[in-house]
């Protein structure tokens, strides 16, 4: 690979100690192209016996939300096609995501899978034998929502132990009758003898994340004076009662409960409690305990934003580990096999859950197993995902375009004739087209007028917490050079160039540049580009900064100034900051701000910027806010120039990414892909 895809600027002032470990990782792993040893992961990799199963390895995949089902809850033919990519990909178990039990008020959304009707055997039955046939253990997750669901998509009020409601979704529940009670509990038992009519190894009982049984085990939730509710012993009766029932009518079912082991929320169900449990669930024949935490209302902590360290809760899993002898599973933020290899190895945990790596790569596994580390296509924690699911939209990856497209991606026609395409632009966007393209099987140049291949993902990555979009854009420059496209660094794409090499069709690329609007005093020595500061070409003077624009970037750098002692405030004329960012790590980026002391000042026009301050009008008047530095940050428009330029002079001509319109990675990455088959459609005369 060429020593230019990983050109360090000398003016980068500011690198994390995340940035420094991975750029070593590479420079060693993939510049001197060495490799790990699979045996280097001798105990992630090693087998165990689960009943009358053998788990390959220690790796499972986690039930993540899909919302690929079909509106009646049956399993469509995209979410076999999405399971089987990830058994494929190497993991020993996979536990289907959280399929609801119950007619009873129960369903979350429109695209949940369900088992709570014989009907949805044979498509389960389908979705089993794929997760089968490469070999995985198959389990499958069982829940009640409880409160945390909406009438929308249950018809009528949530239901729950107690009459309360769930700050999230702000719908009061209504008190579970005890005959309700006994009747859900009943749904999960049969439930257990759909999916072994199905096929699967083993269920899963969702007893975490504030669903319906954590509402029962929870103080906070349980109110009730019945044999339900009270202490600990009558609290967990409603969970006791489904595994001995379970376990006594189907007991070569491998059975796990999904478990939190703290609710991280004022009188929830806490570590001493949950350890109790374990004990209980281990004494009723429980083979697995998958240790999990948070719940709707306790903010970060149930899907934790890119802020968490990796593998910051793996120590609930050893609080669990000293009190039972059954096998314990732990995960949240781990990403690197060598940290996944550690827990296992150290005993902390027996498993090793993975969600979004396995969205982000589903071959995860395999990659891990033949020491391919650097292969692996790194999941940047944005959380659009996550926020796709809360939207009741099908999941979608910003860095893996594949997630959910599995059956298209299979389908795809190669050219049965020689073509070349022109690729303008290495950012996210181009490197995608350029490994899509070759994938169809075209002759690709991809020309790229700067040094660096990634466009704006390097400078990207430098805010606090943000480097795994260097990761990213490694592993992107390292797959479009392993495609065989022809990579022209500091190349300006000139009409002339591009009619010079003939192409049948041109990708045009080229990404965003920042802008502002005009404002008095703007061109001031003390007035810089927040790219300049990011890139390092500028250096921020002084100790009062003001940002203007408090959009991601505005916030981003002023999380990042701050940590080196500057007083910052950011100017906005929105009410909110941050608007657009997924709302997970929006929260924990608008908590750092606030920790940092950050002066946010929102619903302000700027009017005039001089040498030591900045003039913003609100509704409460004219002010002058102090300044020894001002940083623009206020958007982006698209480098579009090319394209009419071009327009006239090719037939096939296409323009993707920020070229098209200023959004982000995902539409960027996803539009890379998508114009492959587009290329050779149009080629072909499909299109």
């Amino acid at each position: 690979m060429s020593a230019d895809f990983f050109e360090s600027n000398e003016n980068h002032h500011i690198l994390s100690a995340g940035q420094a470990a991975y750029l070593c990782y590479n420079c060693e792993y993939i510049g001197k192209g060495r490799m790990i040893m699979a045996e280097y992961f001798s105990a992630l990799f090693k087998s165990m016996q689960l009943g009358r199963v053998a788990v390959s390895n220690r790796i499972v995949m986690a039930p993540m939300f899909t919302n690929f089902a079909h509106p009646g809850g049956e399993v469509s033919e995209g979410q076999v096609a999405y399971y089987r990519a990830r058994a494929r990909g190497g993991v020993g178990m996979v536990i289907v995501e959280a399929s609801c039990v119950s007619p009873r008020l129960s369903n979350q959304g429109p695209g949940q899978l369900h088992i709570s009707h014989p009907r949805f055997i044979p498509g389960l039955r389908c979705l089993n034998e794929a997760i089968k046939a490469e070999g995985c253990c198959s389990l499958i997750q069982m829940v009640h929502p409880g409160r945390q669901t909406s009438s929308r998509y249950c018809g009528g009020p949530p239901v729950a132990p107690s009459a309360t409601t769930c700050p999230l979704m702000k719908e009061e529940a209504r008190a579970l009758e005890k005959e309700e009670v006994l009747a859900i509990r009943d749904d999960f038992i049969q439930a257990a003898h759909y999916a072994s009519r199905a096929g699967f190894d083993g269920v899963e009982i969702h007893a975490a994340h504030g669903y319906l049984i954590n509402q029962f085990l929870s103080p906070r939730t349980n109110r009730r004076q019945d044999e339900y509710g009270g202490s600990l012993e009558n609290r967990q009766r409603f969970l006791i009662e489904i595994v001995d029932r379970i376990k006594n009518e189907l007991p070569d079912l491998i059975m796990s409960v999904r478990l939190n082991i703290d609710d991280f929320v004022e009188d929830g169900f806490g570590i001493p409690e949950s350890l109790e449990v374990c004990q209980a669930l281990e004494k009723a024949g429980v083979d697995i305990i998958n240790c999990s935490s948070g719940t709707y209302e306790s903010g970060l902590k149930s899907v934790e934003p890119g802020t968490y360290e990796e593998g910051w809760r793996v120590y609930l899993a050893e609080a669990v580990k000293q009190v039972v002898c059954i096998p314990v599973i732990t995960g949240g933020m781990i990403r690197h096999p060598e940290y996944a290899n550690h827990i296992v190895a150290a005993g902390r945990a027996d498993f090793v859950f993975l969600g979004r790596p396995l969205l982000a790569d589903p071959e995860w596994a395999n990659k891990a197993k033949r020491g391919q580390v650097s292969c692996i296509r790194p999941c940047i924690n944005c959380n659009n995902c996550i926020e796709s699911e809360f939207a009741g939209q099908a999941v979608r990856c910003t860095v893996n375009p594949g997630t959910g497209q599995e059956i298209e991606l299979s389908r795809e026609n190669r050219l049965n004739r020689p073509a070349r395409a022109v690729v303008v632009g290495g950012g996210p966007a181009g490197l995608q087209a350029t490994v899509s393209l070759r994938r169809q099987g075209m002759e690709v140049f991809l020309l790229e007028k700067s040094s660096r291949l990634g466009g704006l993902m390097h400078l990207a990555s430098l805010p606090p917490h943000k480097e795994r979009i260097e990761q990213l854009r490694l592993f992107m420059c390292q797959e479009a050079e392993k495609s065989g496209a022809i990579i022209e660094l500091r190349t300006e794409a000139e009409p002339a160039l591009i009619e010079k090499l003939a192409p049948d069709a041109i990708i045009i690329a080229t990404g965003s540049r920042p802008v502002h609007p005009f404002v008095c005093g703007e061109r001031e020595a003390n007035c810089l580009e927040a790219l300049d500061v990011l890139s390092g070409r500028a250096i921020v003077t002084g100790q009062k900064v003001v940002i203007i624009g408090g959009g991601r970037t505005g916030c981003e750098l002023a999380a990042l100034l701050s940590k080196h002692d500057k007083q910052v405030t950011v100017c906005e004329q929105n009410i909110f900051l941050a608007s657009g960012m997924e709302r997970k790590n929006r929260r924990a980026l608008l908590d750092e701000l606030d920790e940092a002391g950050v002066v946010k000042r929102t619903g302000v026009t700027v009017t005039a910027v001089g040498r030591q301050q900045v003039v913003i009008t609100s509704a409460q008047g004219v002010e002058a806010v102090p300044a020894d530095c001002i940083v623009w940050a206020t958007g982006f428009e698209a480098c579009d120039e090319l394209f009419p330029a071009l327009k006239n002079r090719f037939a096939h001509l296409f323009m993707i990414g920020d070229a098209a319109g200023v959004r982000g990675f995902k539409e960027a990455i996803a539009e890379g892909e998508a114009i492959g088959r587009a290329v050779v459609d149009c080629i072909s005369g499909q299109g």
